[in-house]
């Protein structure tokens, strides 16, 4: 479970575009939450939040710094900060979409798969051109074993970026999972087209071919992925190909 709940985390990306340029002054809530912004893309979430903290005292309503700094909390392993203040980011702003996000992420880390659920439609009923709110809802339906909302949650984030490499190799493992083999080997194959070194598909497609009674077709994958370094795939070559 902590494999999968990592996903989410992994894949959480920088909710925040840099400002446009603009005049501040040096220490107004903007010109604070623009450097909080510099120092989130830079890793630094302890900057972030002592950034956010001094605009929110300057500014109490001030609905993004209270995401950012929720988000760098969740960064940093704090999820009761991050809640709170993704709350009163989405209490200030109830159309906030990437609070109500950051939000899900919190939820799904939690095991809260039906909450994160929600927050993560909040999120796409307010901004439906987000791949990202669909891959993750489409993840969340899929621990709670909804295969089939899932994949049509990553057929719809596929359809607005075609290159999602992630949204392909989930796609493939839940088509799996839910009995469609030429669905996932199709899947599979296409991740590897968009990355050739990309292990955990020639895995995946080796287990799929060798579960349905290819055994050839799966060493040949698994030899791939060994010459890409892989100690699993030469673990599973042992049991699959002897």
């Amino acid at each position: 479970m902590i494999t999968r709940l990592l996903l989410f985390f992994i894949l959480l990306p920088s909710l925040w575009e840099g400002p446009g340029m603009g005049c501040y002054s040096q220490n107004s809530p903007s010109s604070l939450l623009k450097a909080a912004r510099i120092k989130e893309s830079a890793n630094n979430f302890k900057g972030v939040i002592e950034d956010c903290s001094e605009a929110i005292a300057l500014k109490a309503d001030f609905d993004s710094a209270y995401c950012l700094r929720g988000v760098a909390y969740l960064k940093t392993g704090d999820l009761k900060s991050a809640s709170d203040d993704l709350g009163k980011a989405i209490k200030l702003n109830p159309k906030y979409a990437d609070a109500y996000y950051a939000r899900g992420i919190i939820k799904a880390s939690r095991e809260d798969f039906i909450g994160a659920s929600k927050d993560f439609s909040r999120a796409i009923e307010l901004n439906p051109s987000n791949p990202k709110f669909l891959y993750n809802r489409a993840l969340a339906e899929a621990y709670m074993a909804d295969y089939s909302d899932a994949i049509d949650d990553l057929d719809k984030a596929i359809q607005l970026k075609p290159d999602y490499i992630e949204a392909y190799y989930s796609r493939a493992y839940w088509q799996d999972i839910s009995g469609s083999y030429f669905e996932a080997i199709a899947d599979y194959k296409k991740v590897t087209e968009l990355n050739p070194k990309y292990i955990e598909a020639f895995i995946g497609m080796a287990t799929v071919k060798y579960m349905n009674g290819e055994k050839s077709g799966a060493c040949e994958y698994l030899k791939k992925a060994i010459e890409l370094g892989s100690i699993k795939a030469e673990e599973l070559s042992n049991i699959f190909c002897k």
